[in-house]
């Protein structure tokens, strides 16, 4: 009696019988940075683009003002120590104030969705204690 051959192996390393083997599927991209997202936020209002680099500008230093802590973790108490900082550092507080207040204001409203109520206003120095505080310094 002849013995018959056994079948050849299939010539595809995939058979009929096991499943395709599934690639992994790649990770979701990681959402936009939160100063990315205020860039975004800012140009989809029509703000200009001067205002949407002071913005990213403004969120930034609060940001780095405060450790690098994100945002959503401070409140009104931080954002309030970093404005009073503009107030007695910046050389033309008022401006400074009014757009960094604006800036903080359109982060949390319209980026992290977060109401704090009204942001501080803190008082610029007098231009009477700076000159004294430069006479102090003189002296």
């Amino acid at each position: 009696m002849i013995a018959s051959a056994p079948p050849p192996p299939p010539t595809h390393p995939t058979s009929a019988l096991s499943p395709a083997p599934l690639l992994p599927t790649p990770p979701p991209p990681p959402p936009p940075r939160l100063l990315d997202q205020l860039r975004q936020a800012a140009q989809q209002r029509g703000h200009s683009e001067a205002t949407v680099a002071a913005f990213a500008d403004w969120g930034r230093r609060f940001i780095l003002f405060h450790g690098k802590r994100h945002p959503r973790e401070m409140g009104l108490t931080e954002v309030g120590q970093f404005l009073e900082s503009i107030a007695q550092t910046e050389k033309d507080p008022v401006r400074a104030l009014a757009a960094s207040r604006d800036a903080l204001d359109f982060l949390y409203r319209e980026v992290l969705h977060l109401d704090l109520g009204e942001l501080p206003l803190p008082r610029p120095p007098r231009l009477l204690d700076q000159v004294h505080q430069v006479l102090r310094v003189r002296h």
